[in-house]
């Protein structure tokens, strides 16, 4: 590939205390949290709307915020607050509510008791009101492009915005894209899929229909077709095939699975008319941006394993807990999928996991955290990402607060921090 020299002097956006790029679950949570916490807050996403795959992705029902068991809630907290507002405007089912096997379910039973049925418009309406009474600076159509670095520290960001490329200054820079961009330039070790070199996890472009006969929908439909219902009656949220072997950081490679999806969603579509209930169904939306399940893992502090997860350790910087099993789907096609190994029923995440090696004002939150790769099968669900992103966000406005970095963070300021804030700590 020929290379091209490129300079130019930037405009820039303005100077925050906290920069978060990306406003997908973990990042709007990190946004509002900071923002709450008296800090100046800059939220920058690629798209027109906020949620990432819940909204954008049309990714759902959130899986389980419970323990592995369905018994208790262990995801609480801004995860919380967003659910009770959607389900007060009709757009949502609250997870006390739903059991599995069920049509919430799509008929499957093991880790899908007390998932959340949703719906992703009225999701983005909420996150629209929720960081505007936050106080948080959010900018849409605005693409995360380089970091300017300085002695291993992020001085400021390369934005492409509509109007051109723009520059951005912060204390503390939160990496929320999903992919581990912001870190992976500003010089954090990562790695693509499976530690051991194994391929990242499919993707799957997401599609909604309606005019369904919920009476007559009783058991799951055709593999690898997923059902869920959404709380209006008659209308579900469909998971389906795969596209495997995608580089979610290459755009020749996105482009590429984007239009398999496409061809994968009418293939989907005709097993799903097939199946009892939903003979008259008719596709309403098909999602605008492709579910990725795995990118980038960064090197952080601490690596999460499955070990840990199996064990249920309570580590003493812990910030979040989950209970959801490690769901790795088959990275190739040949390779066995499913819910690999046993996670205990409630296992915790440390803040360490979010701090990466290499960039010291930069936090990670979401699914590209350190951690093995089956064990990220487990916390990558969207309410284990709003959990990081919110503790990410608490951790960066404590940071702000003392001038000092990310990882001298105290964990147990930060813990009772999140605790007055509602989440779940053990």
């Amino acid at each position: 590939m020929s290379k091209v020299m490129y300079s130019k002097t930037l405009n820039s956006l303005g100077e925050y205390d906290v920069a978060v790029l990306g406003g997908g679950p973990a990042g709007v949570c990190a946004a509002i949290e900071a923002a709450r916490c008296g800090r100046r807050v800059l939220l920058v996403e690629a798209t027109g709307m906020l949620g990432g795959m819940a909204t954008a992705g049309l990714v759902g029902p959130f899986m389980t915020c419970y323990d592995r068991d369905g018994d208790e809630q262990v995801i609480k907290g801004l995860f919380d607050e967003i659910v009770d507002r959607v389900v007060e405007m009709s757009g949502a089912v609250s997870p006390d509510k739903t059991d599995s096997p069920s049509r919430w379910t799509s008929y499957i039973k093991k880790y899908h008791r007390r998932v959340t049925p949703f719906d992703s418009f009225i999701l983005q309406l909420v996150l629209d009101r929720m960081v505007k009474e936050a106080g948080v600076h959010t900018f849409l159509y605005t693409r995360y492009v380089d970091s300017i670095c300085t002695d291993g520290k992020i001085d400021s960001i390369v934005l492409a915005a509509p109007q051109g490329l723009v520059a951005a200054r912060a204390g503390v820079y939160i990496d929320c894209t999903g992919n581990a961009d912001v870190a992976a330039a500003s010089g954090v070790p990562t790695w693509k899929g499976s530690e051991k070199g194994y391929p990242p996890q499919p993707a799957t472009l997401f599609f909604e229909v309606d005019n369904v006969n919920d009476r007559n929908y009783i058991a799951r439909p055709p593999r690898p077709v997923k059902a869920y219902q959404k709380p209006l009656a008659g209308s579900y949220k469909v998971n389906h095939d795969r596209v495997y072997g995608v580089d979610a950081t290459d755009a020749l490679s996105m482009t590429e699975a984007h239009m398999k999806g496409r061809e994968q969603v009418l293939e989907s579509y005709e097993k799903l008319l097939a199946t009892p209930g939903f003979g008259n169904c008719r596709i309403t939306q098909i999602a605008p941006v492709i579910g990725v399940r795995e990118s980038r893992h960064i090197q952080g502090l601490y690596m999460l394993t499955v070990k840990d997860l199996g064990e249920g350790r309570i580590f003493e910087d812990a910030i979040a807990c989950c209970g959801y099993g490690m769901d790795v789907h088959s990275r190739d096609g040949k390779m066995s999928g499913g819910f690999h190994g046993e996670v205990a029923k409630v296992y915790t995440i440390p803040y360490r996991c979010m701090v990466p090696v290499g960039c010291s004002n930069l936090l990670v939150a979401g699914k590209t955290i350190c951690a093995e790769s089956q064990a990220a099968g487990s916390f990558r669900i969207m309410p284990g990402c709003m959990a990081l992103g919110q503790a990410a966000g608490a951790a960066a406005a404590l940071a702000c607060e003392g001038g000092i970095l990310p990882g001298q963070v105290d964990t147990a300021r930060l813990r009772e921090l999140l605790k007055k804030h509602g989440a779940y700590i053990i």
